[in-house]
């Protein structure tokens, strides 16, 4: 088989690399107002979850629908974790400056607190692309997910961590973080909270067929 033939299992991967080419940039150009950066993390996990499970069709289109949806709640929600970063933020910076006496473990938990806040950013994003929801369920799903799934919440703390490290290291990799370094370490994500949110979807499928049944 030719390996640049139609179908073929390179073109495939050919086709799925410019997929994340064009998603990574028309989130990082959505995510330039800044206020509207909770939607544009949405929107591309709303494509993510469908490119993991072959349900992809036009990238573009899928991107902003799920934007204009989901804008309100989603900028609420990245309001809240902005608030809480920038808290831990300068309270790290107080610690780092010496201008008060702190107990010793106290940046090692305002690291916690921060990996724990990707973690469930992460997670309210996505059920947000995927789930009909209140702002507070949203979050309440997204925290609950966060420990009750606790191995794959650290996996996906070290899929996001390790590239965004690595750019900040070495500036070689910057074309990189520009092409790929949101949608390439979001769509490793998908895979992972994927089988979690196909269970959710069969216990609200089985949850509803009982209702019927009763009615």
């Amino acid at each position: 088989m030719n390996i640049f033939e139609e179908g073929s299992p390179f073109q495939r991967f050919l086709n799925k690399v410019a997929d994340l080419l064009i998603l990574n940039l028309v989130t990082l150009v959505m995510c330039v107002p800044i206020i509207t950066i909770g939607a544009a993390l949405t929107a591309m996990h709303y494509v993510l979850l469908k490119m993991v499970r072959g349900e992809e069709g036009y990238i573009v289109k899928s991107f902003f629908r799920s934007f204009k949806r989901e804008f309100g709640q989603a900028t609420i929600l990245w309001i809240l974790f902005v608030a809480l970063g920038a808290l831990m933020a300068s309270n790290m910076v107080l610690v780092l400056e010496g201008t008060g006496h702190y107990p010793i473990w106290l940046p090692s938990s305002i690291l916690v607190a921060a990996v724990l806040e990707l973690i469930i950013m992460i997670y309210t994003f996505a059920l947000l692309s995927r789930f009909d929801n209140s702002v507070y369920h949203t979050l309440l799903n997204a925290v609950t997910l966060t420990f009750s799934e606790l191995p794959r919440s650290l996996a996906m703390a070290v899929i996001t961590l390790t590239p965004a490290i690595a750019f900040l290291t070495t500036t070689v990799l910057l074309p990189l973080l520009v092409l790929f370094g949101l949608s390439v370490p979001g769509y490793a994500c998908a895979m992972v909270y994927d089988p979690i949110f196909r269970k959710i979807e069969k216990q609200a499928w089985e949850d509803e067929n009982a209702e019927d049944a009763e009615d």
